[in-house]
This record gives C-alpha cells, sequence and structure tokens, in this order.
C-alpha cells in the first residue's frame, strides 16, 4: 500500500512538472509543401518545422536552457544535447517572436551526445535572427530531467523564461541535495515577454559545481488586472557537467 501510494504520488508530480512546462505545441504538423514555411514535416519526417501560432499555456515558462548561440547563417545548422542513460531527448527549439517552432524527430547519437542537423531554409527565409532561436530538451527518467542544448562552446549556461505578463523574479535558486549553491533575483518589474538568466556553473562562492542533478527554482510574481500579483512558482532538476562549459 505504501508503495503503491508513492507511485502515486511521483506520477501526480509528473503531472505537474508538465503542466508548468508544457511544450509550445503548433498545430497540425502534417505534409505539404516544403517550399513553404509552413509548420510541416520536413526531410524524410525527420523534423517538423515552421511557422504557426505559437500557443504558451502556462503564463510563466522555462523556454530555454541552453549553451552557446549558433554564431552565422551556415547552410546546414546543428544543435547537440547530452546523453543520459542512453535515453532521447525530446528537444524543441522555438524563436517566440518569429512564432517558429522546430521539433526534431530524428537524433543521431553521436559519442556522449545526440546531434541534429536541419536546413537553414525556413530561418533564412524568414529572417529569422539566429539570436533569438531558445530552446529546451529533457527525457523522462522516473522524473523530468533536463539537459542543456548546446549550440555552441560557451562559459555559460542561458536560462530564459517567458511571461505573458509583468514579473518580479524574487528568488533563482541552483540546489543539489536541497542545498542551495546559488542563488539570485530579479526584483524590479521586467516586461512581459522573455527574461534571460545566465548561470557559469559555479556556485556563489565561485566554486565550479561538479557534475550531477541540479534543481533549478524559481519564485516570481505575475501583475494582474484588477487583482493582486500572484505566485509563479518553477521547480524542475536538470544535469550539469562543467565539462559542457567551456
Amino acid at each position: 500500500m505504501k508503495k503503491s501510494f508513492i507511485v502515486l504520488n511521483l506520477t501526480i508530480l509528473s503531472l505537474i512538472l508538465v503542466s508548468f512546462f508544457p511544450p509550445i505545441q503548433a498545430q497540425n504538423c502534417g505534409t505539404g509543401n516544403t517550399r513553404s514555411s509552413n509548420y510541416i514535416q520536413r526531410d524524410n519526417d525527420k523534423r517538423c518545422e515552421g511557422i504557426a501560432p505559437i500557443d504558451i499555456a502556462s503564463s510563466f515558462s522555462l523556454i530555454s536552457l541552453s549553451i552557446g548561440r549558433i554564431r552565422e547563417m551556415t547552410d546546414s545548422l546543428k544543435l547537440e544535447v547530452p546523453s543520459r542513460n542512453n535515453r532521447a531527448p525530446k528537444v524543441i527549439v522555438r524563436s517566440v517572436p518569429k512564432n517558429y517552432q522546430l521539433d526534431p524527430l530524428t537524433l543521431r547519437p553521436q559519442g556522449s551526445r545526440y546531434q541534429f542537423k536541419w536546413s537553414n531554409y525556413v530561418i533564412d527565409r524568414e529572417d529569422i535572427a539566429l539570436e533569438s532561436l531558445r530552446a529546451t530538451a529533457y527525457i523522462s527518467d522516473g522524473k523530468l530531467i533536463y539537459l542543456p542544448v548546446i549550440f555552441n562552446q560557451a562559459t555559460t549556461y542561458d536560462i530564459v523564461f517567458f511571461s505573458n505578463a509583468r514579473s518580479q523574479i524574487k528568488e533563482l535558486q541552483i540546489l543539489q541535495n536541497n542545498e542551495v549553491i546559488y542563488e539570485t533575483s530579479r526584483p524590479n518589474w521586467q516586461p512581459k515577454g522573455e527574461i534571460f538568466f545566465t548561470w557559469d556553473g559555479r556556485t556563489s562562492d565561485g566554486k565550479l559545481a561538479k557534475a550531477g542533478l541540479y534543481e533549478l527554482r524559481v519564485k516570481a510574481l505575475l501583475e494582474q488586472d484588477d487583482a493582486p500579483p500572484r505566485n509563479a512558482p518553477i521547480n524542475i532538476t536538470f544535469e550539469h557537467n562543467p565539462q559542457w562549459l567551456k
């Protein structure tokens, strides 16, 4: 009975996490004219990509945990995700201002990482700024575990949230084994849209954080019309490795 209760609680927790961080889903990823920019299956069904109304169901969400930026518009663009337990991650790339979304359907194992390459056709055609690309990757391994999407070498993680209302980040903490190793905040009211943080993989006292699983906890307030600000917490598990930051 106790075991069943624990399993039930874990299931409920997983559902809560998914509701906090729903994938930004575009509609109807079917086939179509690949010379258009519509959100369709492309490259022999290896990806869904294009322009479509993006519905961010949650009013405050994590939309990017990544490393580096794609620096130039080459014919073939690339991303990598570290491998964990040989599980292929679910990856979503988007540019919210342009309603662009990419869902890789087939990632290629490359040593200790998964890799995905895709044509720049839609991004170039729609004049999407490379620096506007945001990405998340996660696996389900008893619970959701986020992994950084690596666009290029960099010395920091980019952590980006999206809010559909003005917001205050009262507290952003990174924890290991329930101990806070790093914290920051954004106490002034932020305009609605993207809220950008970086983390250099170090503790608050400047020491390198060792490889392992960490928690990202965020306490935010969202402004409401004709009502007091409401709480909007975020709590995710992610993997960190100092070797990924160069």
